[in-house]
């Protein structure tokens, strides 16, 4: 006849084992999906492209902090926007309030979307962290917010810093000085670093084979659905989209490169720091 004392025992160590196991379960973070690139880089197409993989919702460009495009000289109607108000209303300590709206805001639609079946992706505002005169971050505001709280999928998408620097002076959004080439792909290393390889994709490969590098990104997203028919992504209205018009997806032509700005190019060390890192 068994010992009672040992079948206590043993009760007790497998309440103890399930215990653990229902801890970990409790304590596992919910996988969020982060979107990272610079501006004038592609990033709406391939973004709109995510959003339309089956059960995906991706909210785009955000940065808590950011006073990008805020108007300065009037206060503009954003009656869903609580931080904007805020900066308006002069409250005190506005940037550790809109960070903490905003790890809020992230935590609630990431469970509101998983609990009905959905992934969230985030399209993160690089432009405000590494392209502005606030200090370069080590790591990107998004990421250093919600890493604490997630389990995050990054993907990070690059073009060619030539055809993307051309296309940042010419829409009036080089934030930083000086206001050269070699500053800007400074800053595009400083972007990179914190990323390993395997999760960066170019801009030039996605335009030549779309479906087959969307299957890539979507696998590294962990979606768990994928969907090469993008004959109708200009129906996700997304933020961006500062230079490409038109849904065909295909190489465009290089914009003129001024002799001024060739001398910038071959007399920039951080460009070849990057062909380094990123072959083009």
């Amino acid at each position: 006849m068994p010992d009672p004392s040992s079948l206590s025992n043993t009760q007790s160590l497998l309440e103890r084992c399930a215990a653990v196991v229902n801890s970990e379960k409790t304590q596992k973070k919910p996988t969020l999906r982060v979107i990272h690139h610079f501006a004038c880089s592609g990033g709406t197409l391939i973004s709109k492209c995510l959003a339309a993989q089956p059960n995906v919702f991706l909210l785009s460009e955000l940065h808590p902090t950011t006073r990008l495009g805020f108007n300065t000289k009037k206060a503009t109607y954003t009656p869903r926007d609580i931080t904007t108000q805020a900066i308006y209303g002069h409250v005190p300590q506005v940037d550790k309030l809109a960070e903490e709206l905003f790890i809020s805001g992230i935590l609630i639609a990431e469970r509101h979307i998983r609990e009905l079946g959905g992934h969230l992706i985030i399209r993160a505002h690089s432009h405000a962290d590494y392209c502005t005169n606030a200090p370069v971050p080590d790591v990107d505001t998004v990421t250093r917010l919600l890493s604490p709280h997630f389990d995050i999928k990054h993907l990070v998408t690059v073009r060619n810093p030539i055809d993307s620097f051309i296309s940042l002076r010419e829409n009036g959004w080089v934030h930083f000085k000086p206001d050269c080439f070699d500053e800007y792909c400074g800053r595009l290393l400083k972007f990179l670093e914190p990323f390993n390889k395997n999760q960066i994709y170019r801009y030039e490969d996605f335009v030549e084979q779309p479906q087959s590098t969307l299957i890539q990104m979507a696998k590294k997203l962990n979606l768990s659905q994928v969907t090469v028919d993008l004959d109708h992504i200009d129906m996700f209205k997304i933020s961006g989209g500062s230079g490409r018009s038109g849904s065909e997806i295909q190489p465009r032509p290089r914009k003129n490169i001024s002799d001024a700005f060739m001398k910038e190019i071959r007399s920039s060390n951080s460009f070849r720091q990057v062909n380094k890192t990123i072959k083009w």
